[in-house]
């Protein structure tokens, strides 16, 4: 803690105050009395404390949340295009020094999780710092995700804080299109960490020859396969994701690029069936993307989550042609990049192929990780050859 890690586990603490409920602002004292730190505590959980300043009484209040947001938005403005790309994370947790906090901005359009009772209990302010700062058209609250259960608390509805979703929300990433769902998308409506791999996809498609192939397993709304097809115009993709709705959205955003989907195809369903059934009729492809949701919500899964990857790989790897290449993806932030690879290595001794990395990538720049805090780095992205 001293170090600056802004996690302190319950097992470190001697002594608190009682009648603390999950959500209580406190002050950190060490053994001798001397202040530590400020932040919000939750009895109910492994990490009890989480940080949110160094300085001793500091108020939790819409000014304090306005200088964290002010300094977030400042780095973003400094690290993108802001005429080519307006969609990005704002707010990365602790990474902006805001444990707890996910916010999103989709053109305007801001999508705020909270992922803690403290933050539940602090949602006022951080949302009036939210909007003095960015002067948002909407902010809308997701707190419709799994990782709340942790803390004891409930999935909840979407709701709007302020403002309205205009209709038909159009983004725009690197100069390319993308329809957005707020409400009903997964996560908060795409994946903004993915941005520099879908990027860097272009010059591994750009290559290859007129007419070439594309898996896309789990494409959500198909943006690796927009960007191929702006790389390569006569590229076929195949797309398989569980969601309907999404490869609708998909569909669409080809369109809104300017790109024919008739030309390519989608499948609404599990990508591990389609996978093993494309093994059997012995389909290849000059580039097959693997980028499964996450498989492990905590360390305790995360043995499941490596025999997952395993598996996952065993199974896409046969269907690239020889010498074509694999995008293969974790987000389970349980997972190290070592693991990862070892589960890759297994995978294609399995298999009978040889690989060369190419690139690896982790999280994108609008997703910073503190140093003393790395388990922010959740993201694992390998550019591979095979062989």
């Amino acid at each position: 803690m001293k170090r600056g890690h802004p996690w302190l586990f319950s097992g470190a603490i001697q002594q608190a105050a009682p009648g603390l409920t999950p959500g209580s602002l406190v002050d950190l004292h060490d053994g001798t009395g001397q202040f530590v730190a400020r932040g919000y505590y939750n009895p109910r959980t492994d990490i009890a404390v989480r940080v949110l300043a160094y300085s001793e009484n500091e108020p939790m209040d819409q000014a304090f949340f306005e200088r964290r947001v002010t300094q977030a938005a400042g780095l973003r403005r400094q690290l993108l295009d802001a005429d080519r790309t307006d969609i990005y994370r704002l707010i990365n947790a602790e990474g902006d020094l805001l444990p707890g906090v996910i916010v999103d901005n989709y053109a305007g359009v801001l999508v705020l999780q909270s992922h803690t009772a403290g933050i539940d209990r602090l949602l006022e302010p951080l949302a009036g710092a939210l909007e003095t700062v960015m002067k948002p058209q909407a902010i809308l609250l997701r707190n419709d995700v799994a990782v709340r259960a942790r803390e004891g608390l409930a999935k909840e509805e979407p709701r709007l804080l302020m403002g309205e979703i205009p209709p038909g929300l159009t983004v725009q990433e690197n100069g390319l299109r993308f329809g957005i769902d707020p409400l009903k998308g997964q996560k908060t409506g795409f994946f903004t960490d993915q941005r520099d791999k879908r990027q860097a996809l272009q010059k591994y498609v750009g290559r290859l020859p007129a007419g070439a192939s594309l898996l896309n397993c789990f494409s959500y709304t198909a943006g690796f396969s927009v960007y191929a097809s702006q790389a390569c115009p006569t590229i076929r993709t195949v797309n398989i994701d569980q969601s309907a709705g999404a490869l609708e959205m998909a569909r669409r955003n080809f369109e809104l690029n300017g790109f024919d989907p008739a030309r390519h195809v989608f499948e609404a369903t599990d990508a591990f069936k389609w996978l093993e059934a494309a093994r059997v009729t012995a389909q290849s492809y000059d580039m097959v993307i693997l980028d499964p949701p996450a498989f492990a919500k905590s360390h305790r899964e995360k043995d499941k989550a490596l025999q997952g990857y395993v598996r996952l790989n065993r199974l896409g790897l046969p269907l690239v042609k020889p010498g074509g290449f694999l995008l293969t993806c974790s987000c389970t932030g349980a997972v190290s990049l070592d693991e990862f690879e070892n589960g890759l290595r297994e995978a294609a001794s399995a298999t009978g192929r040889s690989l060369q990395i190419l690139e690896v990538f982790e999280n994108g720049i609008d997703h910073p990780v503190s140093l003393t805090a790395p388990e922010g780095r959740y993201l694992k992205v390998l550019f591979c050859r095979v062989l």
